[in-house]
């Protein structure tokens, strides 16, 4: 036997939402093929998944659920465990909106919890308020505070970000200071937005937008703000490429206040999009370079790549085994396609390479 969060429901209630159904699965919840019984691992995810689907009912709540931990092993063809019985008993005895838990899943739910507890309504619903306590939770999910990793290697802007974010009523969760420790931190504690640098532990590279990519395929609905000290355009755009809803890039060096910087994780936390300007600037520009590339015969990107390798014109054409005349009319016409025009500098070479280099 193994120990399990049984999360009930009356069995002639409707079932959860496909979302729900969804996000209980990302937490490991099992669904009893009798129905009215999801089965979880975790306590805390059983109680983050009730909290989900009432949330997803708030305007017109139709169902009760009850929450109870126990050794059980559960077979569709063998009888109910006893256990079982109780927690689709405790959901039968609840109304529209319950979520009524028993004192094992108060004392087995670990800190910080979701769950706000009422006796007072255990009281009022028949039950005893030692052995059943019914959770609160907000009406509105936008009354929930944000819960937030902050992933940042430089402790003293960490603390920095940290402390700013919880003086604004956000829920700072965890902390994190390299790539290992994000992925591990945002599994264990499934915040709703992650705040990230770039550049991080081990190598200094691309670790923070590598993590922020694969935690969000694992977890759809988290909200990514990344933190970055320079411009990145081709990591802005691979992130963007992935999903672009509740996903926010800033350049530290131009966030001049405060205020703009919490705006922006609430924004991105409420499903938003949030780009600094100059990356959008160099996003589209290198859509144009992009569109501009594509538009070159295969011969004509033949010959850019031997430019690009540092050839000469003659050179290109014996690789090619063209004529001098004809690797000129190539290049022209490169120049043409990529709007290099004459200049007093002589660069459109320099200018054509350059954007071939910066294609991918």
């Amino acid at each position: 036997m193994t120990t399990t969060t049984l999360l009930a429901w009356p069995l002639e209630a409707p079932g959860p939402t496909p979302v729900v159904r969804a996000h209980a699965e990302e937490r490991g919840g099992r669904f009893a093929y009798r129905g009215g019984l999801a089965l979880f691992s975790g306590t805390a995810d059983a109680v983050a998944t009730a909290i989900d689907w009432q949330q997803s009912e708030q305007d017109q709540p139709e169902t009760s659920l009850a929450l109870h931990v126990a050794e059980v092993t559960y077979r569709a063809d063998a009888a109910e465990p006893a256990a079982v019985g109780l927690v689709r008993g405790l959901a039968e005895r609840g109304h529209p909106g319950d979520i009524l838990a028993t004192e094992i899943v108060r004392m087995l739910l670990p800190a910080p919890t979701p769950a706000h507890w009422s006796n007072e309504l255990a009281t009022s619903i028949g039950v005893p308020p030692q052995l059943v306590h019914p959770i609160l939770w907000p009406r509105n999910a936008d009354a929930l505070p944000v819960t937030v990793v902050v992933a940042e290697d430089v402790a003293l802007i960490r603390a920095g970000l940290v402390s700013l974010l919880r003086d604004d009523g956000f829920d700072v969760v965890a902390e994190a200071a390299d790539f290992d420790s994000v992925v591990a931190t945002v599994r264990a504690t499934r915040p709703r937005l992650l705040i990230t640098d770039v550049r991080m532990p081990p190598e200094q590279g691309d670790e923070g937008l590598r993590a922020a990519s694969l935690l969000r395929a694992e977890q759809p609905g988290l909200a990514v703000l990344v933190l970055s000290q320079a411009v990145q355009a081709g990591a802005a755009a691979d992130l963007l490429t992935e999903q672009t809803s509740g996903l926010g890039y800033l350049l530290k060096e131009r966030v001049t206040a405060l205020d703009e910087f919490l705006d922006a994780a609430r924004a991105v936390a409420a499903g938003r999009t949030v780009i600094d300007p100059l990356i959008t600037d160099e996003l589209l520009a290198r859509r144009r370079n992009h569109d501009q590339l594509t538009a070159l015969a295969d011969r004509e990107r033949a010959v850019l790549e031997l430019m690009a390798q540092g050839l000469s014109n003659s050179a290109i054409a014996d690789r090619l085994t063209l004529s001098g005349r004809t690797v000129e009319s190539h290049v022209r016409s490169i120049m043409t396609k990529l709007d290099l025009w004459e200049d007093p500098s002589g660069n459109r070479r320099v200018q054509a390479v350059i954007r071939w280099l910066n294609q991918s």
